[in-house]
């Protein structure tokens, strides 16, 4: 059990196991027929769920939750031990919460470049610029960058 976990220790956590990433396809759910849905994620073996619900009361937002073996198959066939995931998906929340959070403990090596073209993508969506052609071209072109930066070994 977690007692306590200084904000400080959240952004050096963060740096090893957090993510920050844009979930940006094609969604006929969509006026623009695209998706773009901003995302911070950390996920740990279910028996550290205590760094997560701590993690999360500093922060202030998200869900903590289980990750059903049926839905994420790879886990069960790799012989994986249960996971759980901290997942802080609403734009509200990453804006006013997660963004100012990082701002004032900041992150260091790739994990912050991750967080700075994040943190571009989410004040683009807040902006609204992601429901016009224009906008979306350039988060695009940002959501590139951040999957090459995310990439492991690169």
């Amino acid at each position: 059990m977690v007692d306590t976990i200084s904000p400080e220790n959240v952004s050096g956590f963060v740096v090893g196991e957090g993510c920050f990433y844009v979930e940006f396809g094609k969604d006929g759910k969509y006026k623009s027929k695209v998706r773009v849905r901003p995302a911070f994620v950390i996920e740990l073996a279910a028996d550290d769920e205590s760094v997560l619900q701590a993690i999360k009361k500093i922060i202030g937002c998200g869900t903590v939750y289980n990750l059903d073996f049926g839905r994420y198959q790879t886990y069960k066939d790799k012989k994986w031990k249960k996971h759980v995931r901290y997942k802080v998906s609403n734009i509200s929340d990453i804006g006013t919460k997660v963004v100012p959070f990082f701002e004032k403990y900041p992150l260091f090596g790739k994990k912050q470049q991750a967080f700075e073209l994040f943190k571009s993508v989410v004040q683009k969506v807040l902006d609204k610029e992601h429901l016009n052609d224009e906008g979306l071209k350039n988060i695009s072109k940002i959501v590139n960058q951040l999957r090459v930066v995310n990439k492991r070994g690169v």
